[in-house]
């Protein structure tokens, strides 16, 4: 977590802690006082390393007012500072009124499907849909 006393810091913290390592930005709090709190997980080296880095940048163009990374939180910590994925409805997608291209379309961009790019291009409809099929466990 940094902390940073305006937005733009804090919009300058997470820019470069995304930048530093690999982690992933789950939120911000505002709190009053203008106050801004950005919040990234990852693995522990991670975070202190994204988190030395937000830290620099926020202190360079704003005001930096604490940093702190939680080392394998309790799960009960992590539920409440980390927000759950809130996902929308499961579209599901009729396969036999897609076209070939898009069945092709399709194909490329999943991932587990057995096929190489070439034997995709050279699939037949019958084929991709079979291998969709699969990689999506139906």
């Amino acid at each position: 977590m940094v902390e940073t006393r305006g937005l733009v810091g804090a919009i300058e913290a997470a820019d470069a802690m995304l930048k530093a390592a690999p982690v992933k930005l789950v939120g911000y709090e505002l709190a009053t006082g203008a106050y801004v709190c950005v919040k990234v997980v990852g693995t522990t080296a991670a975070c202190y390393a994204a988190v030395e880095a937000g830290a620099s940048a926020a202190a360079r163009v704003g005001e930096l007012i604490s940093t702190h990374v939680i080392p394998r939180p309790a799960e009960d910590t992590a539920t409440h500072l980390v927000p759950p994925v809130k996902r929308g409805p499961e579209r599901k997608v009729d396969l036999e009124g897609l076209t070939v291209k898009e069945l092709r379309e399709l194909a490329r961009k999943l991932p587990g499907i057995g096929l190489s790019g070439r034997e995709i291009s050279n699939a037949t409809r019958e084929k991709l849909i079979e291998e969709i099929k699969k990689a999506l466990g139906e």
